[in-house]
């Protein structure tokens, strides 16, 4: 298909047979005929509902137009339907096309001008040409509606007017420059001409033209020259008979030179007739000394009226009182329903005789236009490939709002069948939207009867293969993807959702080459880098996966699906800090939804929600969405893990059912039931439940993954899951959890060499996956293996500096490999990017832990060493004191005081007060500090009231008091007197100077 361009559009239909003269021969004296009724529709868009569309002087133009054919032609002005901007939608042009063709007799004349933008599409090797209505998509996607098809202007408007002795006077000014599609109106041009064979067409350009406009006259110069010559200029023989040819030559030497001129361009104007010798009208003496800047004067006027809403009446008070509340009705949006709704009121008003077929032929059409045009601009939008569209219960009002279009119109309408095919299409999208399964073959039949009225309308075929696919019919989805994008080659979507396709199939390669060429075709491209995201988050690729979210991002900053996708992705990164920021950024923007799809009870763990709470948000969860299948299954999983009562327990086993009654390929409900079944002792109905999950979702590896799960975690039999974690990954090669789940079956066993095998041979397939590096280096890791753990973690955060899972990981190697500051450089980077699953607490208990294995079996400055990194860590008692009393045991007792000072304002519990305190004395009395000895001995003999007796002693013979001082040492147990382990309780200068200087 090619793409829209600007169409101004006015045909000419007079009844001869001569034939078409040449450029620059003698015109021949002809008779004017005299003419009937004379009745025009006026179009003109500038202000189109897709912004991609908008132009700048269509609607000028036509008010030029239209302000001629009254000043000039002398028609009347309730003779003219003049429709602009927001009232020039497709079904309010077709109706007003149709009453000028039942209000048309023999003999009458009819003016026909539309401004705005026309295309021709290739549907399957056939030429369609439309014009553009206001509410017209930017996708090509004609046959959803917003157009007025060139094949019906000709066959069932201007043919019959034609038949029945009409004159048809029209103009067309295509292919505005500056619009970005171009080639479309340039072909449509052509297509024109080959149409109206008994019609004159006065064309702006000729085909692969353009037509050009300037903001000095704030019109198109063909227009500008159009009216100038129509009032007169173009009468070059000054016989006051305007011939056809006249105007054409005219045209031709006045725009052809003025864009010549300005834009260095061929702009060349068309004018065919049948003879164009013929004369087109008489030249008013008065008119042809009328200056344009007159017309002009009254475009504001023209513009202004155009803009008043509503329909217009001077009738009796009974009439205007009426017309006020219908107007007032459109107004509040109160269409039908209610007994002063605008439906209502116009249903009245045709039962009463005041009211004349014209005002309520305004009526009708106004509540056609208000409940049609909200119906389309919804269409449009879910053509458009947005990635946010309504909740279903918008598409169900939509389609009412078309049912009463379909009873208002009638079945001859022009539209009929494409209104109530539309309708079909809302009807079957609020099912899709609400993803409700169970109505899926309803909305199938429904999108079936679409196109059996409209068989080469891509937007059905598209929404029916979104059905095919939810169902997981993956060839009947792909097929009717393929004949949307064969019917609209230029739209991104059915290409875009082929991708999808396949990427549920994880034909990943595949799905990636849709996806690609689906970017930067007409249409959003938000969720075709969004699915590209998830494609390469499926991959391990995290790196890149986070880059296309980005570009969603930038085209959507407000996109709640890719904010999410970057918070998931720093999740699998172990980077629980930016992903608790991006969470947040959706959350502020759509907390329900971002708190639905990142799983209810995961909000309700990090919020510590209290049960009652908590039952009431799954409520209305549910209420919110009664169709989705995961909001029981969440509710089942939390009362499965929250409560021991059988009824609550057979309660939850009814909503994983009513889970899967919604979504049958919902593979975790049938998880968490088969786990609900195992809590309440029936092994056999859990095994029945998982193996039901892979019968109904046997292409899926989270039907095997969770089965697995379940007998290495629950069941605790490594041999039966290791067959099902290798289904999974036969399913999907880079099911990365199924990898997780077998290296640390390998690793358990000792089978380090199978894991290193497999790791090995993904990372030849996908070097750019941290995880697969990850997972070896936890395999060498166990092994024993440091250094090759280290290269391996090293190679992870080399791909992705965020990847945090690898930092903690390698901290434990550096520490085994006796890099303590590497380690410690590695811990720090752990604890900023997941404080929550990295707890400094924990690291550092290990490495005290590693500390004191040291102190046996290694140097004293390595266990120095560690237990200062301990307590870089982390500064709570637990590091504080053990680095403490190495500082002490060591002969440092200055650092020693300062680092138990410092930890005794941090300890809680008088077992690690009272630890301190004895620190504080030891390392007072080697400083020779009697000050602090004397206080913190004070301190500690109110804490702990049974008093540790060496240190009592020592303590008092270092206040002088020595008898009273070795009388308490003598009562120590002698075994820690001569035990070794003294040395690991008192300093050196401690022993000799007051346990054995006697």
């Amino acid at each position: 298909m090619k793409h829209f361009l600007t169409v101004f559009f006015s045909l000419a239909v007079l009844m001869g047979l001569a034939q078409e003269g040449e450029r620059g021969s003698i015109p021949k004296k002809t008779n004017t005929i005299s003419e009937g009724v004379k009745h025009a529709l006026v179009v003109g868009i500038s202000e189109y509902h897709e912004a991609s569309l908008r132009l700048n002087y269509a609607k000028n133009d036509a008010a030029l137009f239209k302000d001629y054919l009254l000043l000039s032609e002398n028609i009347p002005a309730e003779n003219i339907a003049y429709l602009v901007d927001e009232d020039a939608v497709s079904i309010n042009i077709l109706r007003s096309l149709k009453k000028l063709l039942q209000n048309t007799q023999s003999g009458d004349v009819v003016y026909i001008y539309f401004a705005g933008h026309g295309d021709v599409v290739d549907d399957f090797g056939e030429k369609e040409g439309f014009l553009l209505a206001a509410d017209a998509n930017a996708n090509q996607e004609y046959y959803a509606g917003g157009v007025v098809p060139l094949a019906l202007l000709n066959n069932k408007v201007v043919g019959k007017m034609a038949a029945n002795n009409v004159k048809v006077i029209l103009i067309l000014d295509a292919c505005r420059s500056g619009f970005i599609f171009q080639e479309g109106t340039q072909k449509n041009m052509g297509t024109i001409q080959a149409m109206f064979e008994n019609s004159t067409k006065i064309l702006s350009c000729g085909p692969n033209e353009l037509s050009y406009e300037s903001s000095d006259i704030s019109h198109g110069y063909f227009t500008y020259y159009l009216v100038k010559g129509l009032l007169g200029k173009a009468d070059s023989n000054t016989d006051n008979n305007l011939q056809y040819r006249e105007l054409d030559d005219y045209l031709y030497d006045n725009v052809s030179a003025t864009v010549s001129k300005k834009h260095k361009q061929s702009q060349t104007p068309v004018l065919r007739t049948q003879n164009d010798r013929l004369v087109l009208k008489p030249v008013n003496i008065a008119d042809n000394n009328i200056d344009i800047e007159s017309f002009k004067n009254n475009i504001n006027s023209s513009t202004a009226i155009a803009s008043v809403r509503g329909v217009n009446s001077e009738k009796t008070p009974e009439v205007a009182g009426v017309i006020k509340s219908f107007n007032t009705a459109i107004t509040k949006k109160n269409y039908y329903g209610k007994p002063t709704s605008a439906l209502e009121l116009y249903k009245n008003a045709s039962k009463n005789s005041a009211f004349t077929d014209g005002l309520l032929f305004k009526m009708e059409s106004e509540l056609i236009k208000e409940l049609s045009t909200s119906a389309q601009q919804l269409i449009n939008k879910y053509i458009s490939g947005s990635s946010v569209l309504p909740q279903g219960s918008e598409f169900s009002k939509q389609a009412k709002h078309l049912e009463i279009c379909l009873e208002l119109m009638g079945e001859d309408d022009f539209l009929y069948d494409r209104v109530y095919s539309s309708k079909l299409m809302l009807d079957a999208y609020a099912i899709i939207q609400s993803k409700n399964y169970s109505a899926y073959n309803v909305a199938k039949k429904k999108l079936k009867e679409a196109l059996k009225v409209q068989s080469r309308a891509a937007y059905i075929h598209n929404a029916l293969g979104m059905v095919y696919n939810y169902q997981q019919v993956y060839d009947s989805a792909h097929y009717h993807y393929k004949e949307a994008k064969e019917l609209i080659t230029t739209w991104a979507t059915p290409i875009k959702n082929i991708g999808v396709n396949l990427l549920e199939q994880y034909q990943y390669d595949e799905a990636k080459e849709y996806l690609d060429s689906s970017l930067g075709m007409t249409g959003s491209n938000e969720d075709s880098f969004i699915k590209l995201g998830i494609i390469n988050e499926n991959q391990g690729k995290y790196k890149l996966a986070e880059s296309y979210y980005k570009k969603a991002l930038e085209i959507n900053p407000k996109n709640t699906i890719a904010l999410k996708k970057m918070s998931d992705i720093y999740e699998l990164k172990g980077n629980l800090k930016n992903a608790a920021i991006w969470y947040n950024k959706a959350f502020e923007l759509d907390s329900l939804k971002t708190i639905i799809e990142t799983g209810l009870n995961a909000y309700i763990d990090n919020n510590n929600v209290d049960n009652k709470t908590a039952e009431q948000l799954f409520l209305n969860a549910i209420d919110l969405q009664p169709n989705t299948s995961v909001v029981y299954c969440e509710y089942a999983d939390y009362l499965r893990t929250n409560k021991t009562n059988k009824n609550r327990l057979s309660y939850a086993d009814s909503l994983y059912g009513l889970s899967i009654k919604k979504d049958p390929h919902n593979t975790w409900a049938y998880a968490g039931r088969g786990r609900l079944y195992y809590n309440m002792r029936n092994a056999k109905k859990a095994k029945q439940s998982f193996e039901e999950g892979i019968a109904k979702n046997p292409n899926k590896p989270l039907s095997y993954y969770y089965y697995a799960e379940y007998f290495k975690n629950v069941f605790k039999n490594n041999q039966y899951a290791e067959p099902f974690y290798l289904k999974a990954i036969k399913k999907d090669k880079y099911f990365i959890p199924a990898y997780s789940g077998l290296v640390e079956i390998y690793n358990e066993q000792k089978q380090y060499s199978k894991s290193i095998t497999l790791l090995n041979n993904m990372i030849k397939t996908t070097p750019e996956a941290p995880d697969f590096w990850n997972l070896l280096g936890d395999t060498y890791y166990v092994k024993g293996a440091y250094l090759d753990a280290i290269n391996a973690f090293k190679e992870a955060v080399k791909l992705d500096e965020s990847y945090s899972k690898s930092y903690v990981n390698l901290g434990y190697s550096e520490l085994h490999s006796n890099n303590f500051e590497a380690a410690k450089t590695y811990y720090h980077k752990a604890l900023d990017s997941n404080p929550v699953k990295n707890k400094s607490s924990d690291i550092a208990a290990h490495i005290v832990s590693m500390a004191k294995n040291k102190n046996r079996f290694g140097t004293p400055q390595e266990t120095k060493d560690l237990f200062k990194l301990a307590y870089d860590i982390d500064v709570s008692g637990n590091s504080g004191i053990p680095y403490s009393a190495c500082l002490y045991i060591n002969s440092e007792p200055n650092l020693a005081f300062k680092i138990a000072e410092s930890t005794y304002k941090k300890v809680k519990g008088i077992n690690l007060e009272t630890n301190v305190l004895k620190l504080l004395v030891k390392c007072s009395i080697d400083n020779n500090d009697s000050v602090n000895a004397d206080k913190y001995f004070k301190i500690l003999s109110t804490v702990n009231k049974s008093p540790d007796l060496l240190l009592a002693g020592i303590y008092y013979i270092f206040k002088g008091d020595v008898n009273r001082g070795y009388a308490l040492i003598d009562k120590t147990n002698p075994l820690i007197l001569r035990s070794p382990k003294l040395k690991e309780m008192y300093s050196m200068e401690t022993i000799q100077k007051y346990i054995f200087k006697n």
